[in-house]
């Protein structure tokens, strides 16, 4: 039998100030049997192992170590291989154990800590790989396809400025390059984009209808024009540049989102219902039976706010 896993049990179950009974007990074997694995007289079942690493907060392949070092539990444990990692696989370990102890109720303050230090690594890891993909499809895009490239760069404009901090770099970024190709619509709509997610909403509105005037069928201007009238409170405007970017393009479908959300947010709920229901005809249309599920759902939710408005 390996020395250190008797070793490495009788320390762990000191650590944790458990008698072998009250180790017996929680693994449902009898106190001489544990005994018999800290003295190397017998090895427990294969099939207990987990269970008994759990229960002292480690991994099962630390119970055989010459250098082990405990843990307050497992989820502890776990969050000490993702920070040795940072694989996505180690992450999702760490947190369902995490999740596992939330629903039992037996998190501490030190454990919520932990918890939060996870997502918050995952957050800073998530946050690189977002604008190394970004700049992939960038790169892989620019001279093949201008409309997935302009889409592409306003995702990267989006999270950079909402997620990354990067608003006014943004901005100035894309004055240049409106200076440098001002027959470029792609990079004014970019502008208005960047403006719109730094929450400069007047400068953005601004810029919005210079692009319309410039750039009449460029679809997407439209609907960042809806979103941002919203925001200004030009409720009618709104609606009637979210309507233009549903004809030029009736299978962007975030206009009918911003129709639906507003009508919600003033309290018109049969609008808001008849628009998310126009959602789920297109979607039926399509056959795509997934997206139709949200709209269906939030079509729900406003019927039911109707009946209790009536």
């Amino acid at each position: 039998m390996n020395e250190n896993f008797s070793k490495n049990l009788r320390k762990l179950r000191l650590e944790k100030k458990l008698t072998q009974e009250q180790v017996a007990e929680k693994l449902g074997v009898s106190a001489q049997a544990v005994s018999r694995w800290e003295t190397s007289v017998t090895f427990p079942d294969i099939m207990l192992l987990p269970e008994i690493s759990r229960l002292y907060g480690v991994l099962v392949d630390d119970l055989f170590k010459d250098d082990l070092q405990g843990y307050d539990n497992l989820a502890q444990r776990l969050l000490a291989v993702y920070e040795d990692t940072y694989k996505h696989e180690d992450f999702m370990t760490a947190y369902l154990e995490y999740e596992r102890m939330v629903k039992e109720g037996s998190m501490e303050a030190a454990d919520y800590r932990g918890y939060g230090w996870l997502h918050m690594r995952m957050f800073q890891i998530c946050k690189m790989k977002t604008l190394e993909y970004f700049g992939k499809a960038l790169e892989l895009s620019k001279d093949t396809d201008r409309d997935f490239y302009y889409h592409a760069k306003i995702g990267m404009v989006c999270f950079r400025v909402a997620e990354a901090g990067d608003g006014q770099k943004c901005i100035e970024e894309q004055l240049q390059a409106v200076k440098e190709e001002p027959e470029n619509a792609g990079e004014w709509v970019c502008l208005a984009d960047a403006y719109y997610n730094a929450k400069q909403y007047e400068e953005c509105y601004r810029v919005v209808k210079d692009v319309i005037a410039r750039f009449p069928e460029e679809t997407y201007i439209y609907c960042i024009a809806g979103d941002v009238c919203k925001e200004l409170k030009k409720y009618d405007d709104a609606y009637m540049y979210w309507e233009k970017h549903l004809e030029l393009n009736p299978k962007m479908v975030e206009s009918l989102v911003g129709i639906a959300e507003c009508h919600e947010e003033l309290g018109e709920y049969e609008k808001a219902y008849e628009t998310w229901m126009r959602m789920v005809d297109k979607f039926v249309e399509w056959e795509d039976d997934i997206a139709v599920g949200f709209p269906m759902r939030k079509a729900e939710e406003c019927k039911e706010k109707m009946g209790k408005n009536a």
